[in-house]
């Protein structure tokens, strides 16, 4: 989370303490898209992109980078880097 000023992180307590630290200017909507699974065994790359609402009405997009694992049955996120898309693909 380097590209939002939350530095680095591991683990599901990490992930749940970003969603809350920036209080009122957190996004009032988060919505995640184009999931890609890459090698699904015990541990997967997985890359999406997000679409962030603000409070004020505006808008922001990501794209996650994530390891995940599976624990005892259970997929978890195990390192994330999420970089902000701050301009459109140039064709």
């Amino acid at each position: 989370m380097t590209d939002f000023g939350r530095g680095l992180g591991d683990g599901y307590q990490c992930g749940r303490c970003s969603w809350t630290i920036l209080g009122e200017a957190d996004p009032v909507g988060h919505h995640v898209t184009n999931v890609i699974v890459q090698d699904a065994s015990d541990d997967a790359r997985v890359i999406s992109k997000g679409i962030a609402v603000m409070g004020d009405g505006t808008a922001g997009s990501v794209v996650s980078e994530d390891v995940v694992e599976r624990r005892n049955g259970e997929w978890r996120i195990c390192a994330r880097k999420v970089t902000s898309r701050r301009r459109p693909l140039e064709s």
